[in-house]
C-alpha cells in the first residue's frame, strides 16, 4: 500500500505516460474518430430511429472505444478481463489502469462543463453514507493500485468535427480525505443508490498533493486539442488549462 503522495505520484506518472501517446499520435486518433462520417449515409437514419426520445446522443459513444482499444492496445499491452471495469483495463507493474471513453456533443453542456460523468463500475472514489464505487483502491492484496482516467472527447453531432480531446484522472478512493466531497456532484439519479456520478474537476483541478509539496500546478486535466474556435473555459470553465494542440 502506497502513501497518499506516492499514489497520487503514481497517478501522474501514468497521466504523463498516456498525455505523451494522445499527443504523438492525435491526428491518427482524430482520423479515427471521423471514420465514420464516410460510410454516415449507411448508418445514420438507424442510429436516428433508435435514439431516445428528446434527447441528443452522441453518435461516437460505441465508436470511440474501439478507437481507443486499438490505439492502446500496442501501449500497454495487458489488457484484462474483469468484467468490473471502465471500457478499458490494463495490467502494468505497479497498477490496474482503467480508461474510461466519454462522449458530448457540444450542445449539451451539462455533460461536460467542468465535469465528466464516470459510473459505479468506473473509480473507486466513494463518499461516506453516499456512492458506493465498485471498484477497489487496490487489487491483488494492496500489491497494485487502481488508477482511473477518462479521455473525453466533444465533437458535433454526425460531422467530422472533433472540438475537444482532454485526458483526465480520477482520484483513487485513498484520497477522500485530501478531496473530500467538493469533486462529486450527484449523478442524474442522486447519490443514495446511484449508479454514476460527476467527477466535478474544475473544483479542484489540480494534483492536490505534488502542487502542495512541489508548489508547482501539476493538472488532473489537459487538453491534447482544442478547436480554435474555443477557448478552454468554454469546455471545463477552468482559464489556464494546458492545451497541446490547437486544431
Amino acid at each position: 500500500m502506497l502513501s497518499d503522495r506516492n499514489l497520487e505520484r503514481l497517478e501522474r506518472k501514468v497521466f504523463d505516460v498516456l498525455l505523451f501517446h494522445l499527443k504523438q499520435d492525435r491526428k491518427k486518433l482524430i482520423d479515427g474518430l471521423n471514420s465514420r462520417i464516410k460510410i454516415l449515409n449507411d448508418w445514420h437514419p438507424q442510429f436516428i430511429k433508435t435514439a431516445r426520445k428528446g434527447y441528443n446522443a452522441s453518435d461516437l459513444d460505441t465508436g470511440a472505444e474501439r478507437i481507443f482499444s486499438s490505439f492502446f492496445a500496442p501501449i500497454l499491452r495487458f489488457p484484462n478481463s474483469s468484467p468490473i471495469g471502465s471500457d478499458l483495463m490494463y495490467e502494468h507493474s505497479d497498477a490496474f489502469i482503467h480508461i474510461e471513453i466519454k462522449t458530448s456533443l457540444i450542445g449539451n453542456e451539462a455533460d461536460y462543463k467542468g465535469k465528466v460523468n464516470i459510473g459505479v463500475n468506473q473509480t473507486s472514489y466513494g463518499i461516506p453514507r453516499g456512492f458506493t464505487p465498485n471498484l477497489p483502491t487496490y487489487y491483488m492484496n494492496k500489491q497494485k493500485s487502481c488508477l482511473t482516467y477518462a479521455i473525453h472527447i466533444i465533437h458535433e453531432h454526425a460531422k467530422p468535427n472533433i472540438i475537444a480531446l482532454s485526458l483526465i484522472c480520477i482520484p483513487n478512493g485513498q484520497l477522500y480525505k485530501h478531496y473530500q466531497k467538493s469533486i462529486i456532484r450527484a449523478g442524474k439519479s442522486g447519490f443514495t443508490g446511484a449508479r454514476d456520478i460527476r467527477y466535478k474537476y474544475a473544483a479542484e483541478p489540480h494534483f492536490k498533493l505534488l502542487k502542495q509539496q512541489n508548489n508547482q500546478t501539476y493538472f488532473r486535466i489537459e487538453m491534447v486539442c482544442l478547436d480554435k474556435k474555443f477557448k478552454p473555459q468554454d469546455i471545463t470553465t477552468i482559464k489556464n488549462l494546458p492545451v497541446h494542440f490547437w486544431i
